[in-house]
């Protein structure tokens, strides 16, 4: 039996082909990112059940209110859900059950959504900044569409007609811009921007549109002047006719109609008196 040789080079496990990785780096890096991300989600539903209000989520920077929002979201899914065996794992923690976690995920979207449906500023469909000569213009055209005499929801121009009522007093908007500020303006950056028709909810149907007919006032003066347009128009053609022949009679050198008859009458002086009356009311007929 030989003994043992010492190796020519020593052995490492880091270069031996058993030992070497074949995933690529990307792959490095998405698991990386997968990780980092069930670490923010665990922080993030710690936040949630801690939070008694929608508002009190998003008070860190934008890209963490934006992750906290999509949690909220994904975390109402419950079993379907990309971190269930996170959100099992903070109940675990908290000594509660999966589903009030995703019970407490959807109270909180919900009171996010809520709140958006009575943001008066969406109500109207102006932004926060709005002058009062848009938000008044904004709201005759949304009374207009949906007031109740012309086919519209009630309810909605009831909406309408309250926000307006506010956003037109300086007063009562100021007090209202506070009150945004506090309870709409933390989640407001996070929430994506519609391009849906204001206090139009995706849960009401939007009614069909009704042609709007005039007042009887109206509709009688129309009728009216129609029957008088009816009645004049063959009395303004004979005028244009008569005003034309006399424009083409003047161009002659003829003075006009009235001037052709007198030089008929100068010319025929040998024909009875009758005659002549009878050819000028000929002409006349003509014309």
């Amino acid at each position: 039996m030989q003994p043992n040789r010492p190796l020519a080079t020593p052995f490492s496990f880091r270069r031996h082909p058993i030992f070497v990785t074949s995933a690529p780096r990307r792959n490095i890096r998405r698991m990386r990112a997968v990780l980092r991300n069930r670490r923010s989600a665990l922080e993030g539903l710690g936040k949630i059940l801690d939070a008694g209000a929608p508002e009190e989520l998003f008070t860190g920077s934008d890209e963490e209110a934006m992750f906290l929002y999509d949690l909220l979201q994904d975390t109402a899914r419950a079993r379907s859900s990309s971190y269930y065996w996170e959100i099992c794992r903070t109940a675990r923690r908290r000594g509660v059950t999966p589903e009030y976690v995703v019970d407490r995920a959807a109270v909180l979207l919900n009171a996010i959504l809520e709140r958006r449906r009575t943001d008066l500023y969406r109500i109207l469909g102006v932004p926060p900044l709005a002058s009062g000569e848009m938000v008044r213009l904004r709201w005759f055209e949304v009374a207009k569409r949906h007031h109740p005499d012309t086919g519209g929801d009630g309810t909605l121009f009831r909406l309408a007609k309250q926000a307006y009522d506010v956003l037109r007093d300086p007063t009562r908007r100021t007090e209202y811009e506070r009150f945004w500020l506090r309870a709409h303006g933390p989640f407001e950056r996070v929430l994506p921007r519609e391009d849906e028709e204001p206090i139009e909810a995706p849960e009401v149907r939007k009614a069909p549109e009704a042609v709007e007919a005039p007042p009887p006032s109206t509709l009688a003066e129309e009728q009216h002047t129609a029957a008088a347009q009816a009645v004049l128009n063959p009395t303004s053609r004979l005028f244009a006719l008569r005003a034309e022949l006399d424009r083409r009679v003047a161009a002659a050198g003829l003075g006009g109609v009235s001037g052709l008859v007198t030089r008929l009458q100068t010319a025929l002086g040998a024909v009875e008196r009758a005659e002549l009356d009878a050819l000028a009311s000929e002409v006349q007929g003509v014309i």
